[in-house]
């Protein structure tokens, strides 16, 4: 596993993504995964107040099976662990939750939940456009000078919005948002039912090439579209899936990834997070796992690169 400087830390270029873990993956699995993952070179896992069992609408599944297994592995400080708060209510999803007692509520029961006084970032889930950042800013700050974060980033906000934060900050003497956590995967999703999730498109990507921004990216694997593709052909792939990204753009896209896969001996799984790893800006894919040879798969992308060549000849923004 490649590694790269993120949060002042050596960290994994893949984080390994827990969404399910208390949920529809159960604590023994959700387990067997975190010790697999760590074997492979991984230290790098991302979680959230909101994860656990989606079915019964139970928050917090996700952080306290992990937070049993970093005390039980004693391991805490070998993990650069985030999370993420703030999400908006999940029937409305346009209801802001970030208030000052909102934000630290969330802080105080993920930290609860994961066992420890600290994470390394801490993650706003959604933005509230109603609110000033400068507000949001002094929130985040409080955060950082009590000591329950270390570094703050945020999720599926604009770009936009995060330059007017971080300006915002250097004005006030606030914490700046080192981070940006954004849907980006070599295939591009091309329904979107949820309008509060942020893609990386082109303006967003020109504000991390300028600022040299971290990306720290969800659904980077895009369902397993390529590889299921790639593998198996259309039929396998989920209602979602075939949904979201089944297209004759993201078909042209993995002819494309056939192609180098074909010149590199690299699996077209590994060409999808590779293209992630190899951007001209730190990013680090978000990959979920439900089954041990997903792990497997890890090992393999986790030492990929791609040339610039070779990744802009697979998509460009």
């Amino acid at each position: 596993m490649r590694y790269a400087n993120f949060c002042g830390r050596e960290t994994s270029v893949i984080a390994l993504g827990t969404m399910d873990f208390g949920g529809k993956i159960g604590e023994g699995q959700a387990r067997e995964f975190m010790d697999a993952y760590v074997e492979i070179g991984g230290n790098f896992i991302d979680t959230a107040r909101i994860y656990g069992d989606f079915a019964r609408e139970i928050q917090g599944g996700s952080e306290q099976v992990i937070g049993r297994w970093l005390e039980d592995r004693r391991c805490r400080e070998k993990i650069v662990l985030g999370t993420k708060g703030g999400h908006p209510d999940v029937h409305s999803m346009h209801t802001g939750r970030l208030s000052r007692s909102e934000i630290l509520d969330d802080m105080r029961r993920s930290l609860d939940n994961l066992h420890t006084d600290c994470v390394d970032i801490y993650w706003l889930h959604r933005d509230d456009p109603t609110r000033p950042v400068e507000d949001i800013l002094e929130s985040l700050t409080a955060l950082v000078e009590q000591g329950m974060t270390r570094f703050v980033g945020v999720s599926n906000w604009s770009a936009e919005r995060i330059v007017e934060a971080n300006a915002c900050a250097a004005r006030r003497g606030l914490v700046k948002l080192c981070a940006n956590q954004p849907q980006f995967s070599l295939a591009r999703q091309v329904v979107v039912e949820d309008d509060t999730l942020r893609q990386m498109d082109g303006e967003t990507y020109a504000m991390h090439v300028r600022e040299n921004l971290p990306c720290v990216c969800f659904s980077s694997q895009a369902k397993g579209f390529l590889t299921k593709m790639d593998i198996s052909g259309e039929a396998v792939l989920t209602d979602k899936a075939r949904r979201r990204y089944l297209c004759p753009e993201n078909l042209a896209v993995l002819e494309r990834a056939q192609a180098l896969s074909r010149e590199t001996g690299l699996s077209v799984n590994a060409i999808s997070l590779a293209f992630l790893t190899s951007q001209p800006f730190p990013t680090f894919p978000i990959a979920g796992v439900s089954k041990m040879a997903h792990i497997d798969a890890l090992r393999e992308a986790g030492d990929a690169s791609l040339t610039a060549q070779q990744r802009d000849g697979l998509r460009r923004l």
